[in-house]
């Protein structure tokens, strides 16, 4: 009889296995996505030489004087120093100097050298220009409107390359049924009216869908649509595994390729729930667990058992919880704020029945963690949390762990 289950965590932050041991007697049971094997160097190298529904990158490049490739923050756990090498490889027809990187956060905050390091590897952040796009800069281009209303302001860097693409993952995801594809143009490179006016006036579509669920044009539509207008030539789009290893990779179209991406997450993320309600249902938050903003996306699981005690592991790295577009500021400004108020003290954690959501986070910054969570408990070390749990539960307690909850997918 099982008695631990090991998981990920520190996404970014060394990544590092952790085995969480429960007493002799408990039935601990792992529910995860599905095991999918490490992609080699010559597949990635297959998928570059065989585009989906564009001509391989190398041929677009031909003729160009420059190139923006646009990547991730550290919200998301997309590996994109492993890929960007056979992006350049690709693009040997344009002037090294020409080549510029930026990273798409949309309206998170700038990430900073060491980051950027780790993002898109320290020899590339060193030979290359990389920026931070800053959606309340000036420094936008204004492309018009989309007939539904929605203006379009993109960052300048990105508008005003010859050759346009975007180096992504695909994970499931509220607004856009699975990121990659266009998401790296609205919100990534968007300025703050185009950002407002999509998350305001388009319908979601819904997690983990990847067409439309009604009639009316959608989140991932409108991010499409600007995609077209802007003319982003080609996307690098990859799925992960369980230790955040890339399964596939999708190069092409960034409709096409974001749609056969996605149809695979759909198929290797999906996550077969117990059909008894366990006592206890854990769920953890790699690799989405660098960003306490992005906590949310992993609490599916608790959600489905309404009498289990409930546990979502996050260490939430970076420690910042901003996202200026809700927060209604830019990303100075709220450092300043922050720094001029007094650092809450984290309150005496006490469980007290399953309708709680108990979370072990070394990171979570304490008020934002009360504001997302009304009815949450923050933990700062597992031991706390786990002596005051463990007399909660009977001595067979059945015991259920989602070891990448942000990521998996439950079935229908």
């Amino acid at each position: 009889m099982n008695n631990t289950a090991t998981i990920h965590t520190r996404a970014w932050a060394g990544d590092e296995a952790l085995t969480l041991t429960f007493p002799k007697g408990w039935i601990v049971e792992t529910f995860g996505p599905q095991e999918c094997p490490q992609v080699t160097a010559e597949q990635i190298q297959t998928a570059f030489d065989n585009p989906i529904g564009t001509p391989r990158i190398s041929e677009l490049a031909k003729g160009k004087n420059s190139a923006a490739i646009i990547v991730d923050d550290l919200s998301r756990p997309t590996p994109a120093a492993e890929l960007i090498p056979y992006v350049l490889k690709e693009l040997d027809a344009i002037p090294k100097n020409q080549i510029r990187i930026v990273v798409g956060g949309g309206s998170h905050r700038p990430i900073d050298a060491e980051e950027i390091d780790k993002k898109v590897g320290a020899n590339i952040a060193r030979a290359y220009q990389v920026t931070n796009h800053n959606f309340m800069s000036g420094d936008l281009r204004a492309l018009g409107s989309l007939d539904s209303g929605l203006p379009i302001y993109i960052d300048r860097v990105v508008a005003d390359a010859d050759l346009k693409l975007c180096v992504g993952g695909i994970y499931p995801h509220g607004n856009v049924g699975f990121g990659g594809g266009a998401k790296l143009i609205v919100p990534g490179v968007s300025g703050f009216a185009t950002m407002f006016y999509f998350h305001t006036f388009y319908a979601n579509r819904g997690h983990a869908n990847i067409e439309r669920q009604g009639d009316e044009p959608d989140h991932r539509d409108a991010a499409e649509a600007v995609a077209k207008v802007l003319g982003l030539d080609a996307v690098v789009n990859v799925t992960l595994n369980r230790k955040r290893r890339i399964t596939g990779v999708f190069v092409g179209d960034f409709i096409q390729a974001q749609r056969t991406g996605a149809r695979f997450a759909r198929k290797t993320y999906a996550t077969q729930a117990p059909e008894t309600e366990p006592d206890l249902v854990i769920a953890n938050c790699y690799p989405l667990d660098y960003d306490p903003v992005q906590a949310g996306k992993a609490l599916w699981p608790l959600r489905l058992f309404k009498n289990a005690y409930k546990v979502a592991i996050n260490p939430a790295t970076d420690g910042i919880c901003h996202h200026g577009l809700y927060d209604e500021i830019d990303y100075a400004r709220f450092c300043k704020l922050k720094s001029e108020q007094p650092q809450q003290e984290l309150p005496e954690p006490k469980i007290e029945g399953p309708h709680q959501t108990l979370m072990w986070s070394e990171n979570f910054p304490v008020d934002e963690f009360y504001k997302r969570n009304s009815d949450g408990v923050l933990f700062r070390d597992w031991d706390t949390l786990f002596n005051q749990l463990i007399v909660k539960l009977p001595d067979n307690a059945r015991v259920a762990v989602f070891p990448n909850a942000a990521i998996q997918i439950p079935k229908k």
